[in-house]
């Protein structure tokens, strides 16, 4: 099992959701795990309800629990 998807089960990612990369921060005491959406997914909007394409996002960072005593940060493209 791989660092990605070792992470996709530890935070639970429903599909379309990937994580794409996971960086190790030593000197910062810190991991950094990036997640991604499926560019081909269809998304719901929020006021119809209707699938639609995702076209603006911006980047939004959560704290995860520690990854050992690694403090564990979790950022991805929120449409």
């Amino acid at each position: 099992m791989d660092q990605c998807t070792l992470y996709e089960q530890i935070l639970g990612l429903p599909s379309p959701w990937f994580v794409s990369g996971v960086e190790l921060d030593k000197d910062q005491g810190e991991v950094v795990v990036q997640v991604c959406l499926d560019r081909s997914a269809k998304l719901d909007c929020p006021r119809c309800g209707h699938a639609c394409p995702g076209y603006d996002s911006r980047e939004r960072r959560w704290r995860h629990l520690d990854t050992c005593q690694f403090r564990t940060q979790v950022v991805a493209q929120v449409p």
